[in-house]
């Protein structure tokens, strides 16, 4: 008995060893697996945050900026405008990129357009905080300027009005459309030739009305607000730039500053 006892152990040490060595090389090799990924062996990889945002978004929140000239940042001597304002402020509160696609002389209708294309629905969907400069090029084209220039006839800027009011709300609900949520701020009109001749002034009734109008389309929109910009520059002529038209950098701080007072983190 002692005998068959001697022979069982003599088998058995072998290859007890033998599996020990196999069971720690796959200890290793697990715990190997799992610190390079993070992860048990076998499981999925986390799913993505933020639902269906592009990979992009891994980079921060994105604010969009549209419109003309205005959003463009035209006049300021400094080249930054009142979107790298809005941008600087934002990124202190953490990662944010922008997509800036402001067209200088854009009037509504080319806003409208630009607003249609995939690439620029795709955007929309994925930002943050979108804000809109559109209007003041329908409304300057339509009562032109001049050292001497005729009065615009009732019936121009009527016109201009209706269609202003028709192509500012299929903006507004084309940007809502693609994304419910964000929040979506429009830039209000000021008067720029209220601080030349007295013949150069719109007509601080047509600016208001004209910015009443923009406030009683973002009524129609959750989270649309107008930002009032008329008092900005209501006699200060030193706000704006050398074109006497655009702001300059301290007036496009300015808008800055009264869009950031309403636009949440």
């Amino acid at each position: 008995m002692a005998r068959a006892s001697s022979r069982f152990w003599l088998w058995w040490l072998p290859a007890a060893v033998a599996l020990g060595a196999t069971l720690l090389f796959a200890g290793g090799f697990w715990l190997a697996l799992r610190s390079a990924t993070g992860r048990p062996l076998g499981a999925l990889p986390p799913a993505p945050s933020g639902g269906a945002r592009p990979a992009s978004k891994k980079a921060g929140k994105l604010l969009l900026v549209l419109g003309d000239s205005l959003a463009h940042g035209t006049g300021d001597e400094s080249g930054r405008g009142f979107a790298a304002d809005v941008l600087d402020a934002l990124r202190r509160r953490g990662p944010v990129q922008i997509a800036n696609l402001a067209v200088n002389g854009a009037e509504s209708p080319e806003i409208r357009d630009l607003v249609e294309k995939d690439n620029v629905r795709s955007l929309a969907a994925s930002a943050d905080w979108i804000l809109v400069s559109v209007g003041g090029n329908d409304l300057s084209h339509a009562a032109p300027r001049g050292d001497s220039p005729p009065a615009a006839p009732a019936g121009s800027l009527s016109r201009a009005r209706d269609r202003y009011a028709s192509n500012l709300r299929a903006i507004l609900g084309r940007l809502r459309g693609s994304n419910p949520s964000a929040p979506i701020r429009v830039l209000g009109l000021y008067d720029p030739f209220e601080a030349g001749r007295e013949s150069n002034r719109l007509g601080e009734s047509v600016i208001l009305g004209w910015n009443h109008l923009m406030q009683e389309t973002a009524l129609g929109y959750s989270d649309v607000l107008v930002v009032p910009t008329f008092d900005l520059f209501e006699f200060r002529p030193d706000r704006l730039a050398l074109d006497h038209f655009h702001p300059n950098r301290a007036g496009y701080s300015l808008i800055a500053t009264r869009i950031l007072q309403g636009l949440p983190d």
